[in-house]
């Protein structure tokens, strides 16, 4: 049985964890954080005193009716929507673009569509489009994207057939920080008849602030709903992101409604029913204290870094720049960027590797804030100086048959290696997989450490 104990022993205990999850602040941290400015005894306490509400019921608590009609309101605005269009905050991107495809299939279905539905997307549409596809029944067929990483508009629209219920592109794409040609794929998605939904997820709160950016948002007509997090460029806490609609038609398809069972009748916006008020006070929070005049400053120290570090990639040749990127976040990668990123890592830089797939080379993935402008000299110069100049010999997993495990194996696997120590070799082997034997290994993997 599980003694009680005192609450002093219980945060003692707590401090010891976290160092165990490294430095993830102070700009050392890519992908996973969005460090930006400090804002923590802001959210903090927000999220101290809303940790008890509930989003079940808004009447119950109409807290939550504010700071989620005012955030919505916020991100019509700098989206370009105009008084028609409408939203809801989720815990997520995945969330947004879950609710976005349910609306999509739903409006389809009510329009008479039958059948074996389909979503259109590029290869470089972020995986949670995959993920809703997956939970909602829905084939995904992918199309291939340009030298550029760009999604193809006639690609797009040779893909699309009757039973076609959404399309989708992104702005930017995550993995190379590049904006789709929304408008040219808008009008494809508006002659066929199909829901365009433009995944923002990444962009959606520095792309607005940021001069010169690619048209992407509700300016653009065809354009049927936009999911953009809070918690990346918003630099929010994380569990909060939009996603909204061109007007309430729309996105009533997105909403769940019952009384048909022995409780309460149930209706819910989102895929939670239950939902703690905490970020939604603390994203409501922080975009209050910052304002467009503070994203405006954010995004261009942001910018300003990523122009630093992308210039210090273009003048050595032991980087390589994947693709040109519309944001501040990139690819890069090297003769042997396993080894490169563990050297990265050695050096207190928190970086992974992609793996490559399809023309996208094995890279790695940098998002960069506003906090990463005090840093850029020192990033780009590890990058250069821990670069590989040729790539690593055989691995010693070269051999082993990683396409059929199970978590038991995988847990075999591991107790042979240190997962820090041996992380570039473990990587480059999941790397030479095909992707369905990557996504089973990574599966296992996932099994084995939630025992």
């Amino acid at each position: 049985m599980l003694p009680a104990r005192p609450i002093d022993e219980v945060l003692g205990e707590l401090r010891e964890i976290a160092l165990s999850d490294g430095a993830w602040d102070y700009g050392h941290a890519f992908t996973y954080v969005f460090d930006g400015p400090d804002l923590g005894a802001l959210t903090s306490e927000a999220m101290r005193l809303f940790a008890g509400a509930n989003g079940l019921d808004p009447t119950a608590f109409p807290s939550f009716q504010k700071f989620e009609n005012d955030l919505v309101a916020f991100g019509r605005s700098v989206l370009h929507g105009d008084d028609a269009v409408v939203g809801s905050v989720t815990s997520g991107g995945t969330e947004s673009i879950l609710l976005a495809t349910k609306a999509a299939r739903d409006a389809a279905r009510a329009r008479g569509a039958r059948g074996k539905l389909n979503v259109v997307l590029p290869i470089t549409a972020h995986a949670a489009c995959h993920k809703a596809a997956a939970y909602l029944d829905l084939e995904v067929r992918t199309t291939p994207v340009d030298a550029g990483f760009r999604a193809m508009p006639d690609a797009i629209e040779e893909t699309i057939d009757d039973n076609t219920v959404l399309v989708v592109a992104s702005a930017p794409s995550y993995a190379h920080g590049v904006v789709d040609p929304i408008v040219a794929i808008g009008d494809v998605a508006k002659k066929a008849g199909c829901w365009f939904h433009v995944d923002a997820c990444v962009g959606g709160m520095v792309l607005p602030f940021l001069d010169g950016a690619p048209a992407f948002d509700f300016a653009i007509g065809t354009v049927d709903s936009i999911s953009a997090d809070l918690h990346k460029y918003g630099y929010t806490p994380k569990g909060a992101s939009l996603v909204l609609y061109r007007n309430a038609d729309r996105r009533s398809h997105q909403f769940f409604a019952t009384a048909s069972w022995t409780g309460y009748p149930v209706a819910n916006a989102t895929v939670q029913s239950t939902r703690s008020g905490a970020p939604l006070a603390a994203a409501w929070a922080a975009v209050q204290h910052l304002g467009v005049a503070g994203y405006r400053t954010l995004t261009a120290d942001a910018w300003q870094a990523t122009s630093h570090l992308l210039e210090a990639i273009r003048a050595v040749d032991v980087l390589d720049l994947v693709a040109e990127p519309d944001a501040p976040l990139f690819a890069v990668t090297s003769a042997d960027v396993f080894t490169h990123a563990a050297r990265m890592n050695e050096r207190g830089w928190m970086i992974g590797v992609t793996p490559s797939f399809g023309p996208s080379p094995a890279h790695m993935h940098l998002t960069i804030t506003s906090a990463h402008l005090a840093l850029a000299e020192e990033l780009a110069g590890d990058l250069v100086t821990t670069a590989p100049r040729e790539s690593a010999g055989p691995s010693p997993l070269d051999g082993m048959d990683l396409s059929a495990v199970d978590p038991a194996m995988i847990g075999t696997l591991l107790d042979s290696l240190d997962l820090q120590r041996d992380r570039a070799l473990i990587d480059a082997a999941i790397d030479s997989l095909e992707p369905s034997a990557r996504a089973a290994v990574i599966s296992s993997f996932l099994q084995y450490l939630y025992r």
